[in-house]
């Protein structure tokens, strides 16, 4: 179905749910996007708690109940074993916090989180009226469009006489119909300072990563944006004063041409921008470096995620433990540059010889490259669904087919991060790792 673009102006608010602790903000891209799909006779409004508080909600939603009142539930935790935090727990007590305010309006919620779990989130939050699982740029508007008649409509959850009906699974947009983000509904500003400003020039990942879920929540292919639109939507940035932004692409130098193609543009008109990115190290080299430093990036974020062939290949990278020496090695002999690792620390296939290595690449880093080396974070991969990792961990009895992903206590949360069984005893490592982090976290907060 169509929206048709006659339709008269709805009442819509749309939130990003809270996290329930406080974190450095990040702009609700994915809601800024949706709203750029409207007809031009909506005016929604996009709400953030995470930064207004939760006040900024009640007062809003009661004041002028709305007709529809969207939820975009990003994340569902921390995903950090050494920091975890369970959002999907303030999620559930703060959807019946908005029932109370707004007992009448018609509550859709989506987004990456959802679209993960959607008939467990529907099951155990019955005031959900409506779920939209994956991309829903062109499924809300219909949806809200045709309340009546949800089930011609690709991609929703709803319920009927006491049963979930699930439409089907939709098409993605295809690249040149993705609406460029209305950054004007929400001051962008206040989330620049930590990179939390969000620009996208693709959707999709063609990349196997056994952990990640981007195929399953955006596809197996790359759907481009046209370069002049992602021009335009720095332009629109630029406009309300965002100096800072990330390009939040899985990975932004793939492919690499067409990323040297808005470097170089950009280049020229925006010479005063400063951003950040994620790069796979595979063909990352001194020119596309100084391309990037030349345009602003102030830092280089890879996920290697493993360091010896072994791991690597089991957690389905396409690199080479070369292609990560390599970007030190381009680190260590250039000026102005930052380049910031993601490692597991006990990842399928991981060998004490490995681990040894990766420690040793670790301080390498850190006492080589001085301030040009920015974080080098150890972590848990999260065992998440439609992902190779959740098979492993069946065969590696870590968990069951049958075991719930989405735990109701944080307790079981901690059993859904995958720890390769061979190498066990690596875990009391890590347990030093984290305690030796809070207390580092702990000296930092008093300064």
């Amino acid at each position: 179905m169509n929206t048709p673009a006659n339709i008269p102006s709805k009442q819509i608010v749309l939130i990003q749910a809270p996290l329930g602790r406080q974190e450095n903000p990040i702009y609700p891209l994915g809601l800024a996007t949706l709203a750029g799909a409207f007809p031009e006779s909506w005016n929604p409004i996009l709400a953030d708690p995470n930064l207004s508080g939760e006040k900024h909600i009640e007062d809003l939603l009661r004041l002028n109940p709305p007709e529809i009142i969207g939820i975009s539930l990003r994340n569902l935790d921390s995903q950090m074993r050494r920091d975890l935090f369970y959002y999907y727990e303030n999620f559930k007590e703060h959807l019946l916090k908005i029932r109370s305010w707004a007992p009448h309006s018609v509550i859709i919620v989506g987004g990456p989180g959802f679209s993960l779990f959607p008939e467990t989130i529907m099951t155990e939050n019955r005031m959900i009226d409506f779920g939209i699982s994956l991309e829903a740029e062109y499924i809300l508007p219909d949806l809200i469009a045709n309340l009546d008649m949800p089930q011609r409509i690709k991609g929703v959850y709803y319920w009927c006489d006491g049963k979930l009906i699930y439409t089907g699974i939709p098409d993605f947009p295809d690249a040149g119909s993705i609406p460029s983000p209305r950054y004007d509904l929400l001051d962008p500003l206040p989330y620049q300072t930590f990179g939390g400003v969000g620009l996208q020039t693709k959707r999709g990942c063609p990349m196997k990563c056994a952990y990640c879920t981007y195929p399953h929540l955006n596809g197996k292919t790359f759907r481009m944006k046209p370069v002049q639109q992602v021009l335009d939507e720095i332009g629109s940035l630029r406009k309300l004063r965002v100096e800072e932004f990330t390009f939040v692409d899985g990975i932004f130098n793939l492919p690499k041409e067409r990323s040297v193609d808005i470097l170089s543009q950009m280049k020229s008109l925006y010479p005063s921008v400063r951003w950040h990115g994620w790069f796979t190290e595979k063909g990352f080299d001194r020119e596309f470096a100084q391309l990037c430093i030349d345009t602003g990036c102030r830092e280089f974020s890879f996920s290697p995620d493993g360091y010896s062939p072994a791991t690597l290949k089991a957690l389905g990278k396409n690199i080479r433990v070369t292609d990560i020496d390599n970007v030190y090695k381009i680190a260590r002999t250039m000026k102005d540059i930052k380049v910031a690792f993601n490692f597991f620390w006990n990842p399928p296939d991981q060998s004490i010889t490995g681990f040894v290595r990766m420690i040793c690449f670790a301080l390498k880093c850190k006492l080589r490259l001085g301030k040009k080396a920015g974080g080098i974070i150890f972590g848990n991969p999260r065992i998440e669904p439609h992902t190779p990792l959740w098979l492993r961990a069946v065969q590696d009895g870590l968990i069951t087919s049958e075991t719930n992903l989405l735990p109701t206590t944080i307790k079981e949360l901690e059993k859904t991060f995958y720890s390769n069984p061979s190498t066990r005893y690596l875990d009391w490592l890590f347990n030093g790792y984290v305690a030796a982090w809070k207390i580092k976290r702990h000296l930092l907060n008093r300064q």
